[in-house]
């Protein structure tokens, strides 16, 4: 009995020192707001920092790179963004940064993007990943859209001129009777 109790608590013991590690966060996680964009839409990137650290922490700034979006436009860099703040964060606390918003690009860089994300501590730099859907629009979808309108309008037109020309051509004139001049 005692070699099967043994067993029982050597048992419950190892699975208790495994459910720190199944329940352990990443120091950062990302996700948007939406799950799809289109081009020129505003979005909210949250960013959650996880101190898994023994001692506490200050947030010193955050750099946001949308890998996909990154260009040398007018003089500028854009499809990057770094933050400066001064943020304590105390050991096993959590701070959302839910103000890191974003415009998805109107020209050729409206595509899908990964979003590196890089936090600097007074301890070091802590990393993360995020990603950003744009789904892509079939060329010319505009004007396939008009085109199928159009042909539904004329088609429309079409059936109601068939339908009032054969009404029309299969209706009899009255017959009127006239009476005959007598002739004298």
């Amino acid at each position: 009995m005692n070699k099967k109790l043994l067993i029982l608590s050597l048992i419950v013991l190892s699975m208790l020192l495994c459910i720190p590690l199944a329940s352990a966060l990443e120091p950062v996680t990302a996700f948007p707001d939406k799950s799809k964009y289109a081009p020129g839409e505003k979005g909210t990137m949250y960013v959650d920092f996880y101190n898994d650290r023994d001692v506490a922490v200050e947030l010193k700034n955050i750099t946001l790179t949308y890998t996909s979006w990154n260009a040398y436009i007018g003089g500028n860099w854009v499809g990057n963004e770094t933050r400066t703040v001064s943020i304590p964060i105390s050991s096993r606390g959590i701070y959302v940064f839910s103000d890191l918003t974003f415009t998805v690009p109107t020209d050729g860089r409206a595509v899908s993007t990964s979003v590196s994300i890089r936090i600097g501590t007074d301890h070091g730099y802590e990393y993360g990943y995020g990603y950003i859907n744009v789904p892509e629009t079939p060329r010319y979808m505009d004007q396939v859209i008009t085109l199928f309108t159009t042909q539904v309008v004329l088609l429309i037109v079409c059936t109601i001129i068939i339908a009032a020309t054969i009404f029309l051509s299969t209706r009899r004139p009255q017959i009127t009777w006239r009476k005959e001049e007598k002739a004298e």
